[in-house]
């Protein structure tokens, strides 16, 4: 996807290593860890864009939180594998973006899950959407 400049939008990719907490009894990684890591990737997304975690918890710009997870598990990633989690600012709205992350296999890029969230800007005083970053809207925006 493309910003309405035409340039790309912006991604980061997260090396991960499957460790023990991550799985089940059969060394398999558990649905839930996903969840974990595209966490994780969303977060330096964040960061890398010029919004920490001290200021999404100040809110003095509202708080994102997660509205909606769509999720595909492909393959089972298991125990020890070294992971790649790619995580992309995908839309942007007046209140509300979307992440697009995919975790892979990072000898090969084997894909073992693919996510879409939803996040939408909070008020953490009053619980109530407001509109997203200016600075974010004015260069990503396509909403």
């Amino acid at each position: 996807m493309s910003t309405p400049d035409g340039g790309e939008m912006p991604e980061v990719a997260l090396s991960l290593t499957v460790y023990f907490y991550d799985t089940d009894a059969a060394g398999v990684v558990h649905n839930i860890a996903y969840l974990r890591m595209i966490e994780a990737a969303r977060t330096d997304l964040a960061a890398r864009l010029g919004w920490s975690m001290a200021e999404m918890i100040a809110g003095d710009r509202g708080c994102p939180v997660v509205a909606r997870t769509e999720i595909d598990y492909l393959r089972p990633a298991r125990l020890g594998e070294s992971l790649i989690v790619r995580c992309r600012l995908d839309v942007v709205e007046r209140v509300r973006f979307k992440i697009r992350t995919r975790v892979e296999r990072a000898e090969d890029g084997t894909v073992f899950c693919e996510a879409l969230q939803t996040l939408v800007t909070v008020d953490l005083a009053t619980g109530r959407p407001r509109p997203l970053r200016e600075d974010w809207r004015k260069r990503w925006g396509n909403g």
